[in-house]
């Protein structure tokens, strides 16, 4: 067996390096707010002879925001969460472009130091109270709303118990699903 030289190594470990980085590319890479913090990404994995897999992420400062929210209202915009599905290989937090936001007045109770100072407060998107730093951004997952401080969104879901949804099966979406709507009739019955 001969010996490979050095040149020839790192020829073949460059080769591979530009191999596994074209396996998973970013397709779009979106700079968002007013203090460019935030980021939008499409990655795609190609897949030979199938459609290519995408996923969208949200990033706040360098960090993948976690999916753990079903929806995220950010200067305007909203991401929804959505499921890969066998008509549609998109997964991960997608913009949607039908999104009209409301034009939000503050009212209600002033934000509570209290609140300020934990980072986050549970409202409807039309509830934001008065006070609420510019920054904060509006997430929901299920029965669950809230305006937060981005930099306490892994407390958030932490504090809350959020799982990810981009692990979960359909069975398991299901089941979660017929749960909330039998506790929430239960709920309404029982009153």
């Amino acid at each position: 067996m001969s010996r490979l030289r050095l040149p020839t190594l790192l020829v073949l470990a460059a080769s591979g390096l530009v191999f596994l980085a074209g396996c998973a590319t970013v397709r779009t890479r979106d700079t968002l707010g007013p203090e460019r913090d935030w980021e939008y990404r499409i990655r795609v994995q190609p897949r030979v002879g199938a459609q290519d897999l995408e996923t969208g992420e949200l990033r706040y400062r360098g960090r993948t925001v976690p999916a753990v929210f079903s929806e995220v209202v950010l200067f305007g915009q909203r991401y929804e969460y959505r499921y890969r599905t066998e008509q549609d290989t998109f997964q991960g937090y997608r913009l949607d472009e039908d999104f009209e936001p409301a034009e939000i007045t503050e009212r209600g109770p002033e934000l509570t130091r209290r609140d300020r100072s934990r980072g986050w407060y549970l409202a409807e998107y039309d509830e934001r109270r008065p006070g609420t730093p510019s920054g904060w951004i509006w997430v929901r997952r299920e029965n669950l709303n809230a305006y937060l401080d981005p930099r306490q969104i892994r407390e958030f879901a932490a504090h809350y118990g959020l799982a990810e949804l981009a692990g979960r099966t359909m069975a398991e979406r299901d089941r979660r699903s017929n749960v909330q709507f039998t506790f929430s009739l239960h709920q309404s019955v029982g009153r």
